[in-house]
Formats: C-alpha cells, structure tokens, sequence
C-alpha cells in the first residue's frame, strides 16, 4: 500500500513536472517563433524600402538633344508624339535653333496638340505675317513678332520654372564662343537668341554678347545633355538635310547660303554625335528652312523616325541593365544587417 502512494505521487510529480517543461518550451519556442517572424517582417520592409529608394535612384529616362533647322524641326514634333504616346521618360531637353523652339515650349508645358495645330495652320501667307522685314545691316528680319507669339504661349517662363530641364544653345557672334542657356534666365529670351539666323534675323545682344543661332557652333548639342542630368540616356534629334547634287546644278543666292549652312552643321554635328546613345533622323531633306507649309509631312517624318528608334530606346531604358547591380547591392546590405 504503502509502495503504491509513493509511486503514484512519483508518477504524478513527474507528470506536472514534464507537462511544467513542455509548456515552457512550447512558450520559448512561441516567443522564439514571434521574434523570427518578427524579424523576417522588418527585414521585408528594410529590403522594399531599400529596394524602391534603390530602384528610384537607377531609374532611367532618356534625354533629348533636339537640333536646329528652320521649318524641318517641325520633325521634333512628331518625335515627341511619339515618346509621349509611349511613356518614354524625358528628363533633360537641349536644343539649338528650332529646337530650342520646339524642346522649350515642350518643358514649359505646352501641349503638343496645340504645337502641332499652329504648326498645320501655317500656309505661304501666315508664314509672311510673322515676318517683320527692317533694313539693316544686321539683318533682314528683326524678330519682334516671333517674340511675340513666344510670348502669346509662355509669358515670361524662366528656365529654372519647366516642368523638364532644359539648356539652349546660342553662338556669340563676336566670339565664336558658344553660351548655354540653363537654369535661369527667361525662356523666350533664350529661344529668341537660339533662332537668329545669321543675315536673316537681327542677332539678340545679352549684356555684352552679340548671340546668333546655336547651330553656328553647335547644331545638335548633344554634350549639354550631361550637365542636366548625366543619367539619362542621350538621345539626338537632328534634322539637317544632307545636301542634293541637284541644288548645286543651278545654284541661287539662297541656295548657296543654305546650302553652306546646312554643310557646316552637318560636320559640327558629326562630331558629336558619338555623345548619343541613339540617334533619330527623320528624313526631311525634301523641305527647306523655310517651307513651314509643309509641316503635316515633316512631323509624320518625326513620328516615322521615332518609332523605328523605339525598340532601341526601350531596351536602354530597360531595367535589366541595372537589376543585377541593384540586387548585388541589396544583398550585401541584407547580409552587413544580419551580422
């Protein structure tokens, strides 16, 4: 009898006692299970955290260099038409001349319908009504009405206020140095310089400079893209037609003129355009500088030439070429954090 109890109140002791140890370890298990999810949370939030700033930081956009030439940069047009329709990311805009037109009134936030619907306006007659002839010996066109109807678009919009970056590019006359517009100054002061022909519009004075078109020393400026932003993809727009056999036959004044301005663009811009990732090139060569009543067919060139360059341009804005840098950085933080 006695035998029994004792065994009986061992056997119960050692019950409670086993039963005491499997719910301590099943507490310290829970805490242990609590603390690893735990864990594992916050490293998910760490790693998406780290992951969007990282992704944010190598995120890519291209930028655009949109080159001069008169009534053919109506091309630019159609090239945005194309990478707005897209989603193309554009986080820089240089420009010379009518690009400087065209990319600055883009960056300003005019939109491209209205661009394209005063441009499809122009006949012969309303070409001449923007035109204010004075004779001097500077020029043939002092510019005021052009001015003007900047004005009309973006009032007094300075550089430091668009919705895009944007450097312009213009020629001091005198120097031969070239001065970029960027950051600050007014918007349409810039595109006034950018666009005076040389002889054929009145060259703008800016303090001390006398400036003329930006395609007198750089046509398509490619190398100002960097200095907005030196992530973005660089992408050249030109539209200097290469010059016909057949203008040479039977040359004019004009021709003559043009076609010396249109060869000395061509070479400056060879020289640059190594700086471009992709080149677009619309094949405009049929319109000449002045034929604005040509601008249905010149931005469907635009459009044309930009959607043969899309593919190109989806595949340096794709993300594979900086994922496997964003995940070996990752990764390495993650490891540095669970030491």
């Amino acid at each position: 009898m006695s035998y029994q109890m004792s065994y009986h109140r061992s056997y119960r002791m050692s019950y409670q006692t086993s039963y005491r140890m499997r719910h301590q370890l099943s507490d310290q298990l829970s805490d242990e299970t609590s603390a690893i999810r735990s864990a594992i949370r916050w490293r998910r939030f760490w790693v998406d955290r780290e992951g969007e700033r990282m992704a944010n930081q190598y995120k890519r956009s291209i930028g655009l260099a949109l080159g001069s030439g008169s009534a053919r940069g109506l091309a630019h047009i159609g090239v945005l038409k194309v990478l707005e329709r897209e989603g193309i990311p554009i986080n820089a805009i240089s420009g010379a001349s009518m690009g400087a037109l065209i990319g600055g009134l883009y960056a300003a936030g005019m939109p491209l319908e209205e661009m394209e619907k005063i441009a499809l306006s122009a006949t012969r007659r309303t070409v001449l009504t923007y035109l204010d002839p004075i004779p001097s010996l500077k020029g043939l066109i002092l510019g005021k009405r052009i001015e003007e109807m900047l004005r009309s678009f973006v009032g007094h919009r300075d550089l430091g206020d668009l919705d895009i970056p944007v450097a312009i590019v213009a020629t001091d006359i005198r120097s031969g140095e070239e001065v970029v517009f960027k950051g600050t100054g007014d918007l349409v002061d810039a595109i006034r310089a950018s666009i005076s022909v040389p002889v054929v519009f009145v060259p703008v004075q800016v303090e001390d400079r006398i400036l003329v078109d930006g395609g007198v020393t750089n046509p398509v400026p490619v190398n100002v893209l960097a200095s907005l932003d030196p992530k973005a993809v660089p992408v050249a727009v030109s539209v200097i037609p290469k010059v016909e056999h057949k203008q040479a036959q039977r040359p004019t004044t004009i021709d003559i003129f043009l076609n010396a301005f249109d060869i000395m663009q061509q070479r400056l811009y060879e020289t640059n355009k190594s700086l471009a990732r992709i080149s677009i090139e619309p094949n405009v060569s049929f319109a000449s500088g002045i034929e604005f009543w040509q601008a249905k067919r010149i931005i469907e060139c635009g459009e044309e030439a930009a959607l043969e360059a899309l593919p190109e341009i989806k595949r340096a804005l794709s993300p594979s070429s900086f994922l496997s840098i964003l995940g070996k950085q990752l990764a390495a933080r993650f490891s540095t954090t669970l030491l």
